[in-house]
């Protein structure tokens, strides 16, 4: 599942290629996706121009110069791409938004995941983004406030940076990396961790993430064909995924076990 590096890269593909241009025509393939019917999509978004593209926590926000808003959750499988106007739309995406310039922005495999017509405003009071717990990387998230957070809680500290009312935007990929980049141990509880390694954990993860956005994160779909940014974080992964291999830092075998129901990658040197 895509989480904040992945979104954010997304979103600056959409703010680059989409936003300025006007929707012209609409194509939807599967109506399950959407949260109103599909006659009151099209007449809601067709000759309207992409005025603002903004993420939230995993989710992308697409608004519109008539005061709609169009919310995309990909979920485990979903992705978006832009087909040029000289190049054939290939495979059957959920939903196509034409543009005015020719091209054609496909959102594929929207199966678990939704695309949602709301009105724009405020988003924390839109029903898509409710409970959602703070932004890691938003300037006014201090250190003092993930301590604050974490001393109200209990269990295993994987599972917590993974629930969205805790912290927004993380999950099993990056939840991985920033506790081999804070040498804690998936299982740990958050009882039992100091808070020298609380603070190491903050930071790592504001550095983790910056660093994974700049690269473009780990997404293997490529947004255009001429993509050359996205997925430039995957080589990176210290941790997730590389189970049997050797660590880059102490050359000791990487494990993996189930926490909290998902699989867990960790240096059993390395974390403690």
């Amino acid at each position: 599942m895509p989480e904040i590096p992945e979104i954010e890269t997304v979103r600056y593909h959409l703010e680059k290629h989409v936003q300025g241009k006007t929707i012209k025509h609409v194509i939807v393939n599967r109506d399950k996706a959407l949260n109103v019917p599909i006659e009151v999509f099209a007449n809601s978004v067709i000759n309207q121009e992409v005025s603002s593209v903004r993420r939230r926590a995993k989710q992308i926000i697409m608004s519109l110069n008539n005061a709609k808003s169009i919310i995309v959750h990909f979920m485990l499988e979903g992705y978006v791409r832009l087909f040029y106007a000289n190049e054939e739309l290939v495979g059957r995406p959920s939903l196509i938004l034409s543009l005015d310039t020719g091209e054609n922005l496909a959102f594929f495999k929207i199966n678990l995941g939704y695309i949602h017509l709301v009105n724009t405003t405020n988003l924390k009071v839109m029903p898509e983004l409710e409970g959602l717990g703070p932004e890691p990387l938003d300037p006014e998230f201090k250190l003092e406030d993930f301590l604050s957070l974490l001393s109200q809680r209990k269990g295993m500290i994987k599972p917590l940076l993974m629930d969205q009312q805790f912290i927004a935007g993380i999950g099993n990929v990056y939840s991985n990396e920033v506790l081999f980049c804070s040498g804690i141990l998936p299982t740990r509880k958050t009882s039992q961790i100091s808070e020298q390694e609380q603070t190491r954990l903050f930071y790592c993860l504001e550095d983790l993430l910056n660093r994974a956005i700049q690269l473009g994160g780990v997404y293997e779909e490529k947004f255009t064909s001429d993509d050359v940014l996205t997925g430039g974080f995957e080589p990176k992964l210290q941790v997730a995924y590389r189970t049997g291999e050797q660590c880059f830092v102490c050359s000791d075998i990487i494990k993996t076990e189930k926490v909290g129901g998902r699989n867990a990658f960790y240096c059993p040197t390395c974390q403690h």
